[in-house]
């Protein structure tokens, strides 16, 4: 099954939500996408749906803030090589 990733991102001075190359927005915030991020990957996941939401930081860096089902083995085990790293 395939996971719906919501990014929420800072672009043309405003925050906006991406899923697929489809934005939601503008929002005024940060504090206005996250939680409109985090429901609308909550009603995908009430529907059967896999999704997870994060918050693009600056460079390349992003912080998973919702994940609607609990990390599979390999997801752990990539985490954990990397933390080790």
């Amino acid at each position: 099954m395939k996971t719906a990733i919501y990014i929420v991102i800072f672009a043309r001075g405003s925050w906006w939500i991406d899923l697929d190359g489809e934005a939601d927005g503008p929002f005024g915030t940060e504090d206005a996408a996250t939680p409109q991020a985090i429901a609308v990957a909550a009603a995908r996941a009430g529907n059967g749906g896999r999704s997870e939401v994060r918050v693009a930081g600056v460079g390349y860096n992003n912080e998973l803030v919702y994940q609607s089902a609990e990390k599979s083995l390999l997801s752990r085990a990539v985490a954990m090589a990397h933390a080790a790293a």
